[in-house]
């Protein structure tokens, strides 16, 4: 949630982003990492009892609860609504104004984004601008997509690894998108995409990624070098090699990984950094999720 609703910091919060609102309190920032200009994500805990508010925070932010909520409600002059806990939702438009009255344990996943990025990725699905999107304000709303997808997808991920920055961006998409199409008023968005990558240009991207291996690859810059927009830059791809961009390069540096190992002399360390992964332990994280044994049994077993 936000901060202490004492006379003194209420005046300081106004229009204050929710991170910065959230910096200021109790919550401990458990981790955090840039996707966009205009995007990020942060997962919160929070243990003190306090009255909290957010006040225009300028941005939209949504909330993912992990763990904990159930005594958490949200004020209304009149009333008050409870029904937090793991899995709910809250979606917070960039003119959100609430308070609430935090209770208990909470961890809380949070995607903030501007209403510009928001347009901008409305405006590439839609082939058009997008000048009249409205964002419905939501709280403790059930939905097993996002949950799952924040949970099972977003949460394993190494936040500060070049190696799954791809997906985090490629999941932070998905939200958005998930929340133009079922929270947004005014949006059309076009008929689904069925068509592929053309051959040609399916070689050209196999090609670049085999090259670019060892570096932090983007979705944007796939798509940037295909001439496409992200959205269909990434329906298109998954049509044509019957994976998302960010799963087939995972996939791709971890066959490349196994070939250096069977091949080459050279240091797990060096492998990791030749393969795009920030660390041993994340290349071996990794490679052992996929192929069921440890780097030096693989190496050893060939």
């Amino acid at each position: 949630m936000s901060e202490s609703l004492n006379p003194m910091l209420s005046e300081q919060s106004l229009s204050a982003p929710v991170f910065h609102c959230l910096s200021r309190t109790q919550a401990r920032l458990e981790n955090h990492t840039a996707l966009y200009e205009g995007v990020s994500a942060a997962i919160w805990q929070r243990e003190e009892s306090a009255l909290t508010r957010y006040q225009h925070p300028g941005h939209h932010t949504l909330s993912c609860y992990l763990d904990g909520g159930q005594d958490i409600r949200r004020l209304y002059p009149s009333r008050s609504i409870s029904g937090g806990a793991p899995g709910r939702i809250c979606l917070m438009p960039e003119d959100h104004d609430s308070n609430w009255d935090v209770n208990g344990k909470i961890r809380f996943m949070h995607l903030y984004f501007s209403e510009q990025h928001l347009r901008h990725l409305a405006g590439r699905i839609q082939d058009k601008g997008s000048d009249h999107l409205v964002l419905q304000d939501l709280t403790f709303i059930d939905d097993l997509w996002i949950s799952r997808l924040c949970q099972q997808m977003m949460m394993p991920l190494n936040w500060q690894d070049n190696a799954d920055q791809m997906m985090l961006s490629s999941a932070s998409d998905m939200l958005m998108v998930h929340l133009l199409k079922h929270y947004c008023s005014d949006y059309k968005g076009l008929p689904e995409s069925t068509g592929g990558l053309s051959p040609y240009l399916k070689r050209q991207m196999i090609d670049y990624i085999e090259q670019h291996l060892d570096q932090p690859l983007t979705l944007q810059e796939l798509a940037a070098f295909a001439q496409l927009s992200e959205y269909h830059f990434a329906r298109m791809f998954k049509q044509s090699l019957g994976v998302a961009p960010h799963q087939y390069v995972t996939l791709r540096r971890l066959n490349l990984a196994a070939y250096l190992l069977r091949q080459s002399n050279s240091s797990l360390a060096d492998i990791a950094l030749r393969c795009g992964f920030s660390s041993q332990s994340h290349l071996s994280q990794r490679f052992k999720a996929h192929y069921h044994v440890t780097l030096a049994e693989y190496r050893k077993g060939h």
